[in-house]
């Protein structure tokens, strides 16, 4: 899937309604999560009717209310887990929002209804809560294009690449992350932190979407 649609539409929602997972939706959803585990290496976890997630005062103050499914972004300890999380997490993100369900990556996302299951060497990374949000969201302000990637005279699959990466959700929207083509490749670089590293895999995956996987390569 391009995802084209559903990168447009898709707006952070952290107000749920009452509705249920269930059905079509509910499967369509985990074969999804199977597929992305069986690709990735991760051990992503639907978590369904659990309202203590989002029941502390953190999460509270942010904005979330009746959030009760979130999907666990689990995987084995690594330096690029981070990023890999924020690369295939958002491709579940865009996939929900494919189904008529709506999304919120949640760094405040209580990890004990999973806790049960984590090996020695797994590392709960974040939680995206998923749903029926009570509205479709808004979209959040973007930095000037310039900040991120300059566009002068570059092919046209970066300039749309670097368009769906300025529509992708990132820490407190900070967008903390820069595009530029060296040597006819693509390289893309941002903070250090876990944070700025789950952005940077969000971003890299919207970046592929605009532009297309078949029309460039990655520096790294």
């Amino acid at each position: 899937m391009t995802y084209e649609e559903e990168i447009r539409n898709r707006h952070s929602v952290r107000k749920y309604t009452d509705r249920k997972i269930e059905g079509d939706t509910l499967t369509k959803l985990q074969e999804k999560i199977d597929s992305v585990n069986s690709v990735s290496g991760l051990k992503v976890r639907l978590i369904l009717e659990e309202p203590t997630s989002f029941g502390g005062l953190k999460t509270k103050m942010t904005g979330f209310r009746n959030a009760v499914n979130y999907m666990a972004m689990i995987g084995k300890k690594s330096d690029h887990l981070a990023k890999d999380v924020g690369y295939y997490g958002e491709d579940l993100v865009l996939y929900a929002q494919s189904l008529g369900l709506n999304t919120c990556w949640a760094m405040f996302c209580s990890k004990k209804a999973c806790s049960g299951f984590l090996e020695d060497d797994d590392d709960y990374v974040i939680g995206i809560a998923v749903g029926y949000g009570v509205d479709q969201g808004v979209q959040h302000k973007n930095r000037p294009v310039k900040d991120v990637a300059d566009l002068e005279g570059k092919p046209d699959w970066f300039v749309k690449g670097v368009e769906a990466a300025m529509l992708a959700p990132t820490g407190i929207n900070a967008q903390k992350f820069r595009f530029d083509l060296v040597d006819g490749k693509v390289a893309l670089t941002g903070g250090s932190s876990t944070l700025k590293q789950i952005d940077l895999g969000i971003v890299k995956f919207h970046f592929e979407c605009g532009a297309g996987k078949e029309n460039f390569q990655w520096s790294e």
